[in-house]
């Protein structure tokens, strides 16, 4: 689903986002979530913990967004200054709410925590705001709407920001005319972007679209467009560059394939340790073909279950054709199946070598 014209940003304050300390999980949750729903997603902006840089960050997103979200800065300590940032800036007072502050106290002795002065930093809310309660730590989420524009205050950290905004997503998007766009994914691989787009740049002439590379596997297409604007050129790239595309949902396509030709599959793994059987099985009727998997990420259990040769093994690696050419015929046997995929690789950032990775 997708993006026509409501905009949305994020601005994620925080001088442990900037200096590259932590990732930024909460604007990518959100996101993402806000993508799929119909927001047009603009800007997302890390500010430190500086009024001014987050006041002139507000008055610039401001200008063209719908929907703020400013995550960050609703603590009790004096760097969390987010709120009186945005309370300057919005010219909103910010009261005293004794019933946050009281839970925030109840909380804090729950957890055996001794309340001190700090968090009462915590209890000001603006005077013309909805309170996003925080069920999981003790600042509240903050949703404010002045001159038409909707600003979320969530707090720091990412469990806590992404679970209160969801609860109240509901009530976010009952704000808004939504209107979800047509989204068309095409995954491409065994081509460079570079290349694709050489070939599609006409075509793509006109469309709104955007380009995104899948390391290791490949450049997708995402075309944001009505389908009979893009008919075109989605024909195009089915009848010129049909070798070069990854099948939505490859798995089942395989499945389907072996049920209409009556023929059975079974898989042996190493360092995936079960991992290609799940998605397997998590397809529905996949029973009808595939028979299961045999996880063995030792050489020990390679060479007694899987019945590879320990010359193999020890001349060749467990990480090499050989051994995983062994590894698919003798599961075929075992399971007798007629066909079979093994998997062998290194599993960590420590056991590969240079011929060997």
């Amino acid at each position: 689903m997708g993006v026509i014209n409501i905009k949305a940003a994020i601005l994620s304050t925080g001088d442990e986002i900037v200096e590259g300390d932590i990732l930024n999980i909460t604007a990518k949750k959100i996101s993402n979530i806000l993508y799929s729903i119909g927001f047009d997603i603009s800007f997302h902006i890390n500010v430190n913990d500086k009024k001014d840089n987050i006041i002139s960050s507000l008055n610039f997103l401001s200008k063209d967004n719908d929907l703020i979200i400013i995550t960050g800065g609703l603590g009790s300590t004096t760097d969390d200054i987010t709120r009186e940032a945005v309370s300057e800036f919005l010219n909103e007072t910010l009261i005293f709410d004794k019933k946050i502050f009281d839970n925030i106290h109840i909380r804090y002795k729950k957890f055996g925590k001794i309340p001190n002065d700090l968090i009462k930093k915590q209890a000001f809310v603006f005077k013309n705001c909805l309170i996003l309660k925080n069920d999981i730590g003790s600042a509240p989420g903050l949703y404010i709407v002045k001159n038409n524009k909707h600003y979320i205050l969530l707090p720091g950290p990412p469990d806590e920001a992404i679970t209160i905004f969801k609860k109240s997503l509901d009530y976010i998007t009952s704000k808004f005319n939504l209107k979800k766009g047509n989204i068309y994914k095409i995954q491409f691989y065994n081509i460079t972007e570079s290349q694709l787009m050489s070939i599609l740049e006409k075509k793509l002439k006109n469309i709104r679209y955007s380009t995104k590379l899948e390391l290791p596997i490949g450049p997708s297409l995402i075309f944001k467009d009505s389908k009979e604007k893009i008919k075109e050129a989605i024909d195009f790239i089915h009848n010129n560059l049909s070798q070069y595309i990854i099948p939505n949902n490859p798995t089942k396509i395989i499945l389907n394939k072996l049920l209409s030709e009556n023929k059975m599959i079974s898989t042996a793994e190493s360092c995936t340790g079960g991992l290609i059987g799940k998605i397997i099985t998590d397809i529905p009727g996949s029973s009808k073909v595939y028979k299961g998997t045999i996880v063995t990420y030792s050489d020990e259990v390679k060479n007694k279950i899987l019945n590879v040769d320990k010359n193999i093994l020890k001349n060749f690696g467990a990480v090499s054709a050989e051994t995983v050419e062994l590894m698919a015929k003798n599961a075929a046997d075992i399971f007798e199946t007629d066909y079979s995929i093994s998997v062998s690789g290194i599993a960590g950032p420590e056991g590969g070598t240079p011929t060997n990775l």
